[in-house]
């Protein structure tokens, strides 16, 4: 079985993906732009929990890999929207939880959003990204994120709700958003 574990760094023409793995018989290096990715879904239920369409997906440039936590959040903070989706889905597919699914639909909006050209079918990328949103609120609806600390957590209903409705959406299953006595909006379902 071969195993990759990969490493962003920050080159001159953007981020780039360098791996090392091992297989039974030999070891390899290569490196991969992040700068050419282009964003098609492979399966109708991409990027949505439970499907595991990812890790089959041929324009997934981490489909066999071992993403680290560093590794997805290098790739979040510099890669740029599609290269984000594919790192998030992958995490999402070997490890199901809110923060995985959030960043899916985070950085399918985004890319839907930005219009760039390299995004196959955008009507699909945005249908998609509000199933991701949505499954964040039907699955995962107590899931956090943290700050860069890693000590201070935020909620992720309440963006997922708020993603779903700017992109057009219609929210499903009940919740609402309140205003809190501090004035701040939270996705709550009664």
């Amino acid at each position: 079985m071969r195993t990759l574990h990969l490493l962003a760094t920050f080159a001159a023409g953007g981020i780039a993906v360098l791996g090392t793995g091992c297989s039974n018989d030999a070891t390899f290096y290569y490196e991969d732009s992040l700068s050419e990715v282009t964003l098609s879904l492979s399966h109708p239920d991409e990027g949505i929990h439970p499907s595991q369409a990812a890790l089959s997906n041929p324009d997934n440039p981490f489909a066999e890999a071992n993403v680290g936590t560093e590794t997805k959040w290098q790739i979040q903070s510099g890669a740029g929207p599609i290269a984000a989706f594919y790192v998030w889905e992958t995490v999402l597919a070997h490890q199901p939880g809110g923060e995985a699914q959030f960043y899916v639909g985070k950085n399918l909006a985004a890319a839907f959003l930005s219009g760039d050209a390299r995004v196959e079918d955008p009507p699909a990328i945005k249908d998609q990204a509000i199933r991701a949103y949505q499954t964040v609120l039907d699955e995962f609806p107590d899931s956090v994120t943290y700050d860069a600390s890693g000590t201070i957590a935020y909620d992720l209903a309440t963006p997922s709700y708020v993603g779903i409705v700017a992109l057009g959406g219609t929210v499903e299953g009940g919740w609402i958003l309140v205003t809190k006595e501090d004035g701040q909006l939270r996705a709550v379902k009664p």
